[in-house]
């Protein structure tokens, strides 16, 4: 099954709770702000905000270029600085966090027929005194096999692994000798254990939702988050060839599960991986019917440990520059740095940054 426009749409309604909607553009999927980033920056969609390179958070959200390292990616992190925050950029272009938005697939065939009909899209938002910002445009490249829909497979992972209350990720920081999985869902037991983290988030989350605080409307109640370990996925719309990737990053041992991801794959390739499909436009996921038992290249424990940071980095973007400079001075006295920030932020509790995070916010 290919996915086009008509296919996502018909996803959308038979899995999710989103309105499908008619709008001047043609048919969308009306999502609240937050919602809408959240899966631009999984897919790359981009808001109507330009016809040349409309904007899409997707990249700048990273912190890290490796699991274990604390190396910056410019992103979030520059240079010791706060960037590309969530609250950063909701102030740099206040579209973002503002109305409801509505997504539109696009097919194409070409960056200039794309281009063209992106223009005409502007054109009509302006005759018609519409925020053209208000929409946001899934590519659809139909010159590709599979259209180029491994992105928007990752978000219905990432949707449907929440909903079971995972942590999720799309595109994660691993190793560079094992690759960047394409989808992960991390249990994290410390950190569900922790009440205030649990009152935010009624289920599992987006891990970029920890930098958004200060963006969240709705406080949700307390539940309880289940524990089935750390899971990846590989997704894969030109292909059905997704196993010796996948069997990579199951050798790390740091993943008790591993899903091929693909809309119309009927069976996994080995018992001991799990899959997500499609079938009659409803996502179906299966589990395992046998476990591998394999010699971990990586320590779990240790992974564990540099995730716990991994998710203080995210909670950190909650300042603006001038509050994280308070917030480390108040118990610092050398000059921050890159260096220092990471030793900081590595050794102060997740519970002390929220106490912070609420002080500001």
């Amino acid at each position: 099954m290919e996915i086009n426009s008509k296919v996502a749409l018909d996803i959308f309604e038979n899995n999710f709770e989103y309105v499908t909607c008619d709008t001047i553009l043609g048919k969308a999927i009306r999502m609240n702000c937050y919602d809408a980033f959240l899966y631009a920056n999984v897919t790359g969609a981009g808001y109507l905000d330009n016809y040349v390179m409309p904007f899409s958070p997707k990249g700048l959200l990273k912190i890290f270029y490796n699991a274990f390292d604390y190396n910056f990616v410019t992103g979030v992190f520059d240079d010791g600085n706060l960037k590309y925050t969530p609250y950063n950029l909701s102030i740099t272009k206040p579209f973002l966090f503002s109305g409801d938005k509505y997504i539109i697939f696009v097919e194409f065939a070409s960056e200039n027929e794309l281009r063209t009909k992106l223009k005409e899209f502007i054109n009509i938002c302006e005759i018609n005194n519409i925020n053209k910002t208000d929409f946001i445009i899934q590519r659809i490249e139909t010159s590709k096999v599979g259209n180029g829909m491994e992105s928007f497979l990752e978000y219905i992972a990432c949707e449907h692994f929440r909903k079971e209350g995972y942590i999720v990720e799309n595109q994660i920081p691993l190793a560079a000798t094992v690759g960047s999985p394409d989808f992960a869902g991390y249990s994290l037991y410390e950190l569900n254990k922790i009440e205030n983290i649990s009152k935010i988030f009624s289920n599992g989350f987006h891990i970029i939702e920890l930098s958004m605080l200060r963006l969240k409307k709705n406080i949700l109640n307390s539940s309880e988050i289940i524990e089935n370990g750390n899971i990846v996925g590989e997704a894969k719309t030109s292909t059905t060839k997704m196993a010796s990737q996948l069997e990579k990053y199951l050798k790390t041992g740091l993943f008790s599960i591993g899903f091929e991801m693909h809309p119309d794959k009927e069976k996994p390739t080995y018992n001991h991986f799990g899959l997500l499909t499609i079938q009659n436009n409803k996502i179906i996921v299966e589990y395992p019917k046998s476990f591998i038992k394999y010699e971990p290249i990586y320590s779990s424990a240790e992974y564990e440990k540099w995730l716990m940071n991994y998710v203080k980095f995210y909670l950190i973007a909650n300042f603006t520059n001038d509050e994280l400079l308070s917030f480390y001075q108040k118990s610092n006295d050398s000059k921050i740095s890159e260096s220092n920030l990471i030793e900081f932020i590595n050794n102060i509790t997740v519970e002390k940054i929220l106490q912070s995070i609420e002080e500001v916010i």
